[in-house]
């Protein structure tokens, strides 16, 4: 892969005046060299002091044994600000932020930046660590030269500086706190660039992503490619999801409204609810009236239920035929409405209807903001719904209350520990 190099130039370039040893950017050249390593682009940054400097090591490089051609050596001003204060950090890190910009305007995604921290002042070597570890140069290395005349035997005279690790570690800090918020897409966008990314994590995060917005197909697809590394129980629960299984689908939507209210999202936590109502009210129903006669799935199939209802249910037929609804009788026709589910879990004595008619009057409350096209900011008794809506999986069966998105969280938080 290609390498482009970037330097401040400094008056020990290209040769020392006192040592007569090459300098850090013409030492740097050399070990790229004979490293085998293909040099693309040098860029030196130079300032009023330095200009004199900096023509005589693009001549140098331009010589042998490097015979490099002039036209791949640009010479970038540092900026009048920078030359009157060359000590001033800030200054230093914008003028080698704009040597990354001209680099990267001209590089590749094969092309590697290697980065001079061996040349000016002590703030323009500072300048590119501090970038790097920033985060402005993912792809990149940065180097030190040492002095020659103070290089111990052991000690090589050009070597990496790996402030990577600092930033990697500021990047997954930042990964574990999107996990709290359940953030699994920009989790991944930070991932891909901190350079951090594997095969496994990715699948994870966006099987995690694609699971909380319901989008089951998607997270089998997401984690097909590896699921030899994987947990089994990640393919299975998300199998169940696929064939819309009823219960779990309600489950599904109590962890969903968890995250919701997790992130202050009451508005979308309110249209969970709704839902979960609906699809729980339609299921016990459907338990109730044991297939006589069976629920309608299509409009084409309304019109026969309520043609069967008085013959399989004449007794419930009348108590619908007779119930109230805020003052209004039921609607009987169509697809059962809410009023109408309820009403026949209120015939059947069903034991989850108190805890329903508290859901349904946060549903009442959802409509409201719909239809006043308000929204919402806080919303009191969010620890009553989830308790209601735990109630009714009870009463279905479900047993198991274990946020799968924690455990999520957790494995792919043990992934990134190595790290």
């Amino acid at each position: 892969m290609p390498s482009i190099i970037l330097s401040f130039v400094g008056q020990q370039d290209p040769v020392s005046d006192n040592t007569h040893e090459d300098g850090s950017i013409v030492s740097l050249m050399h070990y790229l060299v004979d490293e085998g390593q293909a040099i693309k682009q040098v860029l030196l940054l130079y300032t009023t002091g330095t200009k004199e400097r900096a023509e005589l090591t693009q001549g140098w490089l331009m010589d042998v044994p490097f015979q490099f051609p002039q036209e791949r050596i640009v010479l970038l001003p540092a900026g009048d600000r920078l030359s009157d204060d060359p000590v001033n950090l800030l200054l230093a890190v914008q003028a080698a932020r704009r040597g990354l910009e001209a680099a990267i305007a001209h590089s590749t995604s094969q092309d590697t930046l290697e980065l001079n921290a061996s040349s000016g002042t002590p703030v323009m070597k500072s300048a590119w660590a501090v970038l790097q570890a920033a985060g402005y140069a993912p792809k990149s290395r940065v180097w030190q030269v040492r002095n020659p005349q103070e290089q111990q035997s052991h000690q090589a005279r050009v070597f990496l500086t790996n402030v990577q690790v600092l930033r990697q570690e500021f990047d997954v800090k930042v990964i574990r706190q999107q996990l709290q918020d359940y953030n699994y897409s920009g989790a991944l966008v930070t991932l891909k660039n901190s350079g951090l990314a594997t095969p496994l994590l990715e699948a994870l995060l966006r099987y995690g992503h694609c699971r909380l917005s319901l989008d089951f197909r998607g997270a089998q697809g997401a984690i097909a490619p590896v699921l030899s590394l994987l947990d089994p129980r990640w393919q299975s629960e998300i199998q169940v999801l696929l064939h819309r299984n009823a219960v779990a689908l309600l489950r599904e939507a109590y962890f969903n409204g968890i995250v919701e209210l997790k992130n202050q999202e009451f508005s979308s936590f309110l249209v969970r609810v709704f839902q979960f109502q609906e699809r729980a009210l339609y299921l016990l129903v459907d338990r109730f009236l044991e297939q006589k006669p069976p629920l309608p799935r299509s409009f084409e199939e309304t019109k026969a239920f309520w043609a069967n209802l008085p013959g399989d249910r004449p007794e419930l037929y009348q108590f619908l035929q007779e119930y109230r609804f805020k003052d209004y009788p039921l609607r009987l026709e169509g697809f059962l409405n809410r009023p109408g589910l309820l009403a026949i879990l209120e015939y059947g004595r069903s034991p989850s209807l108190d805890v329903l008619q508290v859901l349904n009057g946060y549903c009442e409350q959802r409509n409201q903001y719909i239809h006043q096209f308000e929204g919402i900011s806080e919303l009191e008794g969010a620890d009553a719904i989830l308790r209601a809506m735990r109630q009714v999986l009870s009463d279905l069966g479900q047993t198991d209350f274990t946020n799968p998105f924690n455990h999520l969280n957790d494995e792919i938080g043990q992934l990134l520990n190595p790290l």
